[in-house]
């Protein structure tokens, strides 16, 4: 009686590991593009609602505050005065690219009754370079997410 593996077995055994080799390499593709498209629709809903809360923070507290944009340290900053009263950092390879509005520096005013003057376009740029704009209209409480 011999010892080994016959040639059809260890072609066999090298097919079913390559079918279930390919399968798991689609699989993680999938995932990271899931996961990339999931990262930045959570910034987005974070972005909207952190300009949301800063509208809440300065009607309740009847206060006057700006929404600052810092693209090189990638974060936003709802600050009174010189006080920093919240602040909103981007992570998981979601950047904030590019802040473009009535004012030089895309910064949102907002005032004690929680409106704002200041319209803006916001553009997120997720790990794949894709581009996903926020914006917000003048005088409104509107919010809007462009995809």
């Amino acid at each position: 009686m011999r010892k080994g593996f016959t040639l059809i077995e260890i072609v066999l055994a090298l097919s079913i590991i390559s079918i279930i080799g390919g399968c798991s390499v689609i699989s993680l593709k999938y995932y990271k593009t899931v996961k990339n498209r999931l990262d930045a629709d959570y910034y987005c809903n974070a972005t909207v609602s952190f300009i949301n809360n800063s509208k809440v923070y300065c009607r309740e507290k009847s206060l006057s505050a700006v929404v600052i944009f810092d693209t090189s340290r990638n974060e936003m900053r709802l600050k009174y005065g010189m006080d920093t009263v919240s602040t909103l950092s981007f992570f998981n390879k979601v950047s904030l690219d590019q802040v473009s509005g009535r004012r030089t520096n895309g910064d949102i005013v907002i005032d004690n009754k929680g409106y704002s003057n200041d319209a803006c376009t916001i553009i997120l740029k997720d790990n794949n370079s894709v581009d996903h704009k926020i914006t917000m209209r003048v005088g409104s409480e509107f919010v809007k997410i462009i995809k």
